[in-house]
């Protein structure tokens, strides 16, 4: 019997890597893929408590966690805690799921951030981490699932405060932290061109198999960004392409910011590890 849901999406293998940790410092849980299941109606949550692991996008909840928190029904659930991965980056999405739980009559009883490898090319201090600053996030991580592992059996109320602004001017936070989640959820994913594949492209259709959103289809031997299909961002075709063909063209610059860059998926997290959050 399922004491514990870990409901889990991941782009790049961060976020399945602390769910399968998880998972195995709980007994009794079972890991839920949120991308099969954000498809199902009238969908309840399992076990009394239930958990939810994901990356911070854009400083929030990605969009189809947040599709996916719009439609479940957690009320059986009796402990609630949501885990946010983050390359370093601030998140601020806890009030965004605590506001859902609360049209339940539920509350997040704890939140969590942990640090692992950056996994967006296109800003500017990206940088693939090296085998050893790899070994150290996963051993910082390890440590902190530890601690997490504790909270969630004692079912405490614990709320991560780290990182929760860009700055000491309040007013350049106010204005960023709404900002940015904004252009990542409802600008984003309208650009027709945000995505496309360069020379290299080889045709062998990694990037359809990991696209989560089933967004990218292989149409002669060369994928296509469908406009009629929302775009999670989760950044997997653009990581896992073997040819490294996958790329970001910026409107407002005029050019791509990834042409340059290494591309960065877990190291544990091979192309069926994510393709099968849609089919299990």
């Amino acid at each position: 019997m399922t004491k514990t849901g870990i409901y889990y999406f991941s782009g790049t293998g961060n976020s399945l890597f602390v769910a399968k940790k998880l998972q195995e410092l709980l007994p009794g849980s079972e890991l839920i893929p949120i991308v099969k299941r954000i498809k199902e109606n009238n969908y309840s949550t399992k076990g009394k408590n239930a958990g939810f692991v994901f990356p911070c996008h854009g400083l929030t909840v990605p969009i189809p966690v947040r599709d996916f928190l719009k439609r479940v029904d957690i009320t059986s659930a009796d402990y609630l805690f949501a885990i946010a991965t983050r390359g370093g980056t601030v998140f601020k999405g806890f009030k965004v799921i605590e506001d859902y739980f609360k049209k339940q009559g539920k509350h997040l009883n704890a939140a969590f951030a942990i640090n692992m490898g950056l996994n967006d090319p296109k800003l500017g201090y990206f940088a693939v981490p090296t085998k050893d600053e790899l070994d150290t996030i996963e051993k910082s991580a390890l440590k902190k699932l530890e601690e997490i592992q504790k909270i969630i059996l004692n079912r405490e109320e614990y709320h991560d405060k780290s990182g929760v602004s860009f700055s000491n001017n309040s007013l350049l936070n106010y204005m960023l932290e709404r900002l940015i989640p904004f252009m990542t959820h409802f600008i984003s994913p309208l650009i027709k061109k945000y995505f496309y594949a360069d020379s290299k492209c080889t045709g062998c259709g990694i990037c359809e198999k990991v696209c989560l959103s089933g967004k990218i289809k292989m149409v002669s031997s060369r994928p296509v960004w469908q406009c009629d299909i929302k775009c999670y961002l989760c950044y997997s075709c653009l990581n896992y392409c073997p040819s490294e063909a996958v790329q970001i063209y910026s409107k407002i610059w005029m050019k791509s910011h990834t042409r340059e860059k290494s591309r960065y998926p877990h190291p544990y997290a091979a192309v069926k590890d994510i393709s099968k959050q849609k089919d299990i």
